[in-house]
């Protein structure tokens, strides 16, 4: 095992790139606006975007205003009707997403389903002018504590998409468990199961989980742990460290979908380790409407 300055060390540098993220110009903190499209929404007109909004067989479809002010695809200004591919923004780089902005602002379209099934698509807009800083929304964490870094077994199973419930009324999320993982803690054995987000490197698995400080001292509707796969290969997950534990955006922003944990992540212990509960809350607005 490391020495404990070695992982006092990583984690500092860690947690300094966890805060720029979420702070950037584009980060979570910048979002404004979430607007909810259904299949077969045509010509729609979106507060504060130029054009109309339609969707056809899941794509969401931006047509341009004949005169003024239009959108920036992809680099370029559109002069008839064009896909908005969904994906979150493209400064993550993910999915098939483009580039897409509106003066200074930026635009995404995600894809979700509501609670009876149906396939919605949501459009974001994030502006870089009122992204804010760490210290404004008190987003503070506990010191690091090695004996938070706990050994685990991770247990893998078939990939199982779950239409998760979110913190936005109506509105659910898709989520892949990939499996579970065992641990112990102070005498108490745990067993969460896993998430896996595809990413450019392979899949991340995440452990999403509440504990005995989910509300008090943590944010409430839980955090998560990137978890590293073994480098050997062979697929183990050696350990859990909770110093790593940090909320979803929807502890800093309203426009987001951010799904609950599984029921059978809800530890019977407090994790003292990790990021607290920012020290303004938001008060939850919700943006969909059935």
């Amino acid at each position: 095992m490391p020495t404990n300055e070695h992982l006092a060390g990583q984690w500092r540098e860690w947690r300094h790139t966890r805060v720029s993220e979420l702070t950037r110009p584009y980060g979570w903190t910048a979002l404004v606006a979430q607007f909810w499209l259904h299949e077969g929404a045509a010509d729609v007109e979106l507060d504060g975007l130029p054009g109309t909004w339609s969707v056809d067989a899941g794509r969401v479809l931006f047509t341009p205003p004949a005169t003024g002010p239009n959108l920036s695809v992809n680099g370029e200004y559109p002069t008839e009707q064009i896909e908005i591919p969904t994906g979150r923004n493209q400064t993550y780089g993910h999915g098939a997403s483009v580039p897409v902005y509106f003066g200074d602002r930026e635009v995404e379209t995600v894809p979700r389903t509501n609670d009876a099934g149906d396939r919605i698509l949501g459009v974001r807009v994030r502006d870089p002018h009122v992204s804010v800083r760490a210290e404004e929304i008190g987003l503070t964490a506990f010191e690091y504590d090695p004996a938070w870094r706990i050994p685990a077994v991770f247990t893998p199973s078939a990939r199982n998409d779950v239409e998760a419930v979110t913190v936005e009324t109506g509105v659910r999320e898709t989520t892949t468990q990939i499996g579970t993982l065992a641990f112990t803690v102070a005498g108490v054995s745990a067993e969460v199961v896993l998430i896996g987000k595809d990413s450019a490197n392979g899949v991340q698995p995440v452990a999403h989980v509440r504990d005995r400080t989910s509300g008090p001292i943590s944010y409430g509707a839980g955090r998560v742990i990137e978890l590293q796969f073994s480098e050997d290969g062979e697929g183990r997950i050696d350990f859990i460290d909770f110093n790593y534990a940090h909320a979803l955006p929807c502890a800093v922003t309203n426009f987001v979908t951010c799904p609950l944990p599984p029921r059978q992540n809800n530890l019977e212990f407090e994790v003292l380790a990790g990021e607290k509960k920012p020290e303004h809350d938001v008060a939850r607005l919700l943006t969909y409407e059935a």
